[in-house]
């Protein structure tokens, strides 16, 4: 009887063991992919291949082919890979994020392009002065 218990103790301990390990995994990571769009009229269209920005009739809005992805910024090209740019984005969850278009004043030393995506990469970032208004989307 005493090695029933035991056992069943055995059991009973393996069992929170697991299920403690089982729910302490760690959470998936929410996508950036997706169409998000902001209060207001503009929006944008992230797939594995290419970002597309409508500004909502400003003359802004363009269409990129994605370069890179890292937990901060978007890189993408434009103009048959000619012309390169970024988009930093912040607190992503499953449904919303908040997003800016490289952009530092002409006067301040910001360009609008890059030659190359290295180049790119060295200088559309937050601790060059580039990002400095973000919106929030969310995922239409």
């Amino acid at each position: 009887m005493f090695k029933k218990f035991k056992f069943s103790l055995l059991v009973i301990a393996f069992a929170m063991f697991v299920g403690v390990f089982v729910s302490c995994s760690e959470p998936k990571s929410a996508s950036i992919f997706g169409e998000w769009k902001s209060q207001s009229v503009d929006g944008y269209s992230i797939s594995e291949t290419t970002v597309v920005y409508d500004d909502g009739g400003w003359g802004f809005g363009f269409t990129g082919a994605i370069e890179e992805i890292t937990n901060d910024y978007i890189f993408y090209s434009l103009e048959n890979k000619t012309k390169f740019n970024a988009i930093c984005y912040k607190n992503l969850t499953e449904i919303s994020c908040e997003f800016s278009n490289a952009y530092k004043d002409s006067d301040a030393g910001g360009k609008t392009y890059c030659d190359s995506l290295e180049d790119a990469k060295k200088e559309f970032t937050v601790e060059n002065g580039y990002y400095t208004y973000f919106a929030e989307y969310v995922r239409k």
